[in-house]
C-alpha cells in the first residue's frame, strides 16, 4: 500500500479501475497492447463532469476551462481506449455502455483519491496525525495536561502518546526515534540532538511537620550538613541536580536514603525519616503526605527543563506545533506551580557558556 507522509492509499479501488477498462477492452474486441494506460485523474473529472451534467457546456464551466479543451480531453480518453463514450445528439450528450462501466469505477477512483487528499490536507495542517512524545514525571503530570488541554481545543482529532521516564530514558527515546520529541533535564551531549530550555523550577527543602527545619523561614544548603537525607534514584535528573549543589556548597549529609519513586520520597520524609530537597513541579505529586515546605536558600538553586528533538528525523506537523506552544508558555501564560517559571526564548542559555 502506497503511503504519502504517513497518509496510505489504497490500491483496491485503482486495481479495480484498470481491471474494468481491461474488460471494456476484452468485450469490444480491442488490442490491449494498445492501451498505454495514459489516463489521468484530468481526464477522469472531466469525464464524471460531462457524464453528470449531461453535456460539455455544463461541464466547461464546472471545470473552468474552454469547451474545445474539455472536448479534446474526451477525445484523448477515447482514442486511448478505442471506444466511444458518449452518444451525441442535437439536444443532449448520453453515456454508452462502455461509458457506464467507465464512470462507475472512475467515480470510485476519484472518491478515494479526494478523500485521502483530504486527509493528507489535515495531516499537514497539523489537524490530524499522532503526536508521540516522552518527559519526566513531573512535566507529564504538571506541565503538559494544560498545554495538550490547550492543543486538543483546536486539533480534537490528534491522537497523543506521552512516555514518561528519567531523563536519561527521555533522551535515549528521542535518540532511538521511538518519538518525535522529549521534555527532560541536564540532557547529556547526545550527537545531533536539538536542546531548548522552557521551564526552570526552583528546588525546595520539605521535612516532616516535627523536623526543626519546620520553624525556620527558610533553609540553607549549610543547614542540611549532618541530616538524614531521603534522596531519588541516581537515574534521576533530580538527583543529579541535588548532588551538584551539595558538591558546590561542599555539604556532607547524614545517613541517605535512596529511593525511585515520588510518593516514597513523600512517605519517608512524613515520617521523619530525613529531609530532602525537591523541585517545585514534584511538590503537587506529594500532596496526598503532610510534610513542611521550605524554601532553599543560599544558593537558590534551580532545575532547568529542556525541549529536545532530532533535526534529522521528519516531524509530523502536530507535533511541530505542540513543540511551538511549549516554547512559547512564557507568552501564552500557561498555568505553572509556584516556584517554576516559563522560560522566554530570548534569555540566554547559561549551559552554552565555556
Amino acid at each position: 500500500m502506497p503511503a504519502l507522509n504517513g497518509i496510505s492509499f489504497a490500491r483496491t479501488d485503482t486495481d479495480t479501475f484498470v481491471t474494468q477498462l481491461l474488460r471494456i477492452q476484452h468485450d469490444l474486441s480491442i488490442d490491449r497492447s494498445r492501451m498505454r494506460n495514459n489516463i489521468t485523474l484530468r481526464h477522469l473529472r472531466a469525464f464524471v463532469a460531462i457524464a453528470e451534467r449531461g453535456g460539455y457546456t455544463a461541464a466547461a464551466q464546472f471545470l473552468n476551462i474552454s469547451q474545445s479543451a474539455l472536448s479534446r480531453t474526451i477525445v484523448e480518453i477515447e482514442e486511448e481506449l478505442d471506444t466511444r463514450l458518449f452518444e451525441r445528439t442535437t439536444r443532449r450528450v448520453v453515456v454508452t455502455a462502455s461509458g457506464e462501466q467507465l464512470l462507475m469505477n472512475a467515480r470510485r477512483v476519484l472518491e478515494e483519491f479526494d478523500s485521502a487528499m483530504s486527509r493528507f490536507q489535515l495531516y499537514h495542517s497539523g489537524l490530524n496525525g499522532v503526536v508521540s512524545l516522552a518527559a519526566l514525571s513531573s512535566v507529564a503530570s504538571i506541565i503538559l495536561p494544560t498545554v495538550i488541554s490547550e492543543f486538543r481545543k483546536a486539533r480534537p482529532n490528534v491522537r497523543m502518546s506521552v512516555k514518561d521516564g528519567f531523563a536519561e530514558e527521555v533522551v535515549n527515546y528521542v535518540s532511538n526515534g521511538q518519538v518525535d520529541f522529549g521534555i527532560t533535564s541536564f540532557p547529556k551531549a547526545k550527537g545531533r540532538l536539538v536542546c531548548e530550555r522552557i521551564v526552570a523550577d526552583r528546588l525546595i527543602c520539605i521535612c516532616s511537620k516535627s523536623h526543626r527545619f519546620a520553624n525556620m523561614e527558610t533553609v540553607s544548603w549549610n543547614d542540611l550538613a549532618g541530616e538524614d537525607f531521603v534522596a531519588f534514584d541516581p537515574l534521576s535528573s533530580i538527583r543529579t541536580c541535588v548532588d551538584r549543589a551539595l558538591q558546590i556548597a561542599e555539604i556532607q549529609l547524614g545517613t541517605v536514603t535512596e529511593v525511585r519513586d515520588v510518593g516514597a520520597v513523600a512517605g519517608l520524609v512524613s515520617a521523619d525519616l530525613g529531609v530532602s530537597a525537591v523541585p517545585s513541579l514534584v511538590l503537587p505529586m506529594m500532596q496526598f503526605c503532610e510534610f513542611a515546605e521550605k524554601e532553599l536558600v543560599n544558593p537558590v538553586v534551580e532545575r532547568e527543563i529542556y525541549l529536545i528533538h532530532d533535526p534529522q528525523t521528519p516531524m509530523p506537523p502536530a507535533a511541530g506545533i505542540l513543540m511551538e506552544m511549549l516554547r512559547q508558555g512564557a507568552k501564552q501564560e500557561f498555568r505553572i506551580p509556584t516556584g517554576a517559571r516559563w522560560l522566554d526564548k530570548s534569555q540566554p542559555d547559561p549551559t552554552r557558556k565555556k
